[in-house]
Formats: structure tokens, sequence, C-alpha cells
């Protein structure tokens, strides 16, 4: 959550600024990997467009249809106007996202309780949602089970300590959560206590060098790495390592630090590197695109979003790196993009039933699920399920 810039009309937020409303998004669009989400433990590692030089280097982004285009009656039924593999019409003549778009539909089952801001893990099979705030601004100790495969969410146990906007990956086995803030909206709660649950138990086992939130985590090469955030008042560049868990080194620093990124490991094999989709900077929202490269410890600005993005969620399914939600201009976005780490390019790969922010990610199997987040300004219960087309 951007708790730095920004108020809502369900809260105060602390900080500067004041945090745009959130805004419900108009139903249906496409992801790229918050929220968080990062660090699964399972294995995961359009429309037409027009593409434009971002600037960065072997960079580009995909410019999208808006909806407002609709087909002439003579191009919504001819043979050669369907069937295309880049972009086929929809029945209404917009164009509807191309390979590698997602399906994404509200999931039967909720969670016992709303809650946003919260951490997610992939474990054997089913989700871990980690901590978070609940609907009242306070930091929860909850930690719920997802299962998809019997449709349910329930208590799977407590944290040792409340954190809301904190970040999880799975260390050595065991899911792991760093940081978070311990009070929740408004309050100075910013922590660096790290935090294992396993078993429906949970346990202090480490400390950060300082405290930090509102970051991102991913597991690239065997190692967490935790990426921007802030201290409690000041966005942080640096860019933490660790293999365990309860040592860090400092291994690099951000181009542009950025609070509420979404963040995820990319490529394959021994190549993998940590990608930093958007977040806040000191003077506003971003659209920058920012990769560092644990082989030479440099990270550097790669290409651009569509648009400005914070707070959205990132996830890995079936090898393919996704981005969903999020807020872009004052709205809660339903965008799903597809990031090609090939040439670091961006593309609608769909909708969300609805805008979401700060929601909870990760993927089990061959679907990715997104817990909780905020709507309408409100922390919610819900659950969507995403599966490719």
């Amino acid at each position: 959550m951007n708790r730095r810039n920004g108020s809502s009309s369900r809260r105060p937020r602390r900080g500067p600024a004041t945090r745009a409303t959130t805004a419900a998004a108009g139903v249906a669009s496409c992801v790229l990997t918050a929220a968080l989400v990062s660090g699964c433990g399972d294995s995961q590692p359009g429309a037409s467009a027009q593409a434009f030089d971002t600037g960065g280097p072997g960079t580009t982004t995909t410019l999208f249809p808006t909806g407002t285009e609709t087909a002439s009656p003579t191009d919504t039924s001819t043979p050669t106007g369907t069937g295309s593999p880049t972009g086929t019409a929809s029945p209404t003549g917009t164009a509807s996202p191309g390979p590698g778009a997602l399906t994404a539909t509200k999931a039967s089952f909720t969670l016992p309780n709303g809650v946003t801001d919260a951490a997610a893990v992939a474990d054997d099979g089913k989700l871990l949602v980690l901590g978070g705030e609940d609907s009242g601004g306070r930091a929860t100790n909850q930690v719920t089970s997802v299962d998809p495969g019997a449709g349910t969410a329930t208590s799977a146990g407590t944290l040792s300590k409340p954190v809301t906007n904190a970040s999880a990956t799975v260390v050595n086995g065991t899911p792991t959560v760093f940081g978070g803030n311990t009070n929740g909206s408004g309050g100075s709660g910013a922590t660096d206590v790290v935090q294992t649950f396993s078993n429906g138990t949970s346990q202090e086992v480490g400390k950060l060098p300082a405290p930090r939130e509102n970051h991102g985590a991913a597991m690239a090469n065997g190692k967490t790495y935790l990426v921007g955030g802030d201290d409690g008042s000041k966005t942080q560049g640096d860019i933490l390592a660790t293999d365990d868990g309860k040592t860090f080194q400092n291994v690099g620093k951000l181009e542009t630090p950025v609070r509420n990124p979404a963040v995820a490991a990319t490529g394959s094999g021994s190549d993998q590197k940590v990608t930093i989709f958007g977040g806040e900077a000191d003077n506003g929202p971003t659209d920058a695109i920012q990769q560092f490269d644990p082989a030479t410890g440099k990270a550097s600005t790669i290409g651009k979003l569509p648009q400005d993005l914070k707070d959205a969620s990132a996830f890995t399914l079936n090898g393919t790196t996704y981005l969903a939600g999020g807020q872009s201009n004052g709205q809660a976005s339903p965008k799903i993009y597809k990031f090609d780490p090939s040439d670091n390019s961006v593309t609608d790969a769909g909708d969300l039933p609805e805008g979401v922010e700060n929601a909870a990610a990760a993927a089990t199997g061959d679907k990715a699920y997104l817990a909780g987040g905020t709507i309408k300004d409100n922390a919610s219960n819900g659950i969507t399920e995403l599966t490719a087309k």
C-alpha cells in the first residue's frame, strides 16, 4: 500500500502527501508479475497493439486499444477477420488480447475476512496468505491457507507479530516473512523482524539491517532479494540478498528508489534477474521497469509500462511473468500485463473482474491467484483465479 503519499476516505494515511482515492475500474482487461508478491514456493519460474521505442536499451512498450473502437458490419463476420493469433476481433468489435493472455474469474470461495497488503507464497499446492491489514486499518497476524482443489480458505495459524506491507518468499522450504509494519495505517511501526511460518507455528528468526516496509521480494538463483520500500519515512534503494533468511548482504542499488513496486524474478536458469515494475518514487508514481542483475550487481532501467503504476501484484505462471491490478491515474486498475524478458516488452494479457490494489498473489500448478486487496476503498475477502486462455 502507498502508505507515504496518500489518504483514503476509508482511513487516514500517514505521510507528507495525500493518497489518490481508489476507484473501481471497469470489468475485464489484462497481468505482468506484489505482490507482491513474490517468491512462490512452487517452481513457476493481444489485442492489436502499437509499439513504440521507450528509450531504454532494446525495450519496447505497447500501446493498447482503448476499447472505444467499434467494427463496421462488414468487418465482424468475414473469414479473414478472425483467427489471427495476434489479435482477433471480439463480438463487440474491440480487439482481444493475444498469446499468453489470461482468463480471470472470481473464485466461488472467499477469505475468512477482508484483508489488504498481505503477502502470499505457494505451499504444497496451496497458498498461504500471510498478515496484511484488516478492514479497520490494523495489521493482522492471521495466516490463511487457500486450497484451490478443495475450494476452501481457512485459518492456518498466526504469525509471531502482526505485519502489513511485508514481503514473503519460501526460504529453504519454509515460508518466510520479511519486515512490514506492525501497526497498520497511520502507525509508525515499520519493523526489521524476519518471521517464519511452518505447520501452524511462527517464530522470529532474524532481523533485517534496518526496518523496511512497502517493498517487494523475489527468489532468483536460489537467493531471496528484497527490493524497494521504505524505512517508515525514507524511500529505500538498497537491494538486500539472503540465502537463509537470517543474514543479509547489501548487493546493489536501484537506479530510482521506489516504494510499493511489483517485483518478480524473470529469465531462466542461472540467468535469472530481479525485475521491478513501477512503484512510487519520491516525485510520484512511475512507469519505469527496472532490473537488477545478480551476476553484475548492477541495476538499470530497461523499459516502461503503458502508464504509471503502483501497488500492483506480480507473479509467474507457466514460465511467464505477469503484472495484475494496482493503482494508475488515481484509480484501481483491472489490467493484466505480460512481460517478455527477451526484449523487455509489455503486452496486454487480459482484465480482472474489477480493479484491485495491493492484492496478495501467488501461483501454484497451472493457475495463479489474487487474494484480498483493496477494492472500492475497502479491504476485500475476494479471491480471483487466473488461468491461461
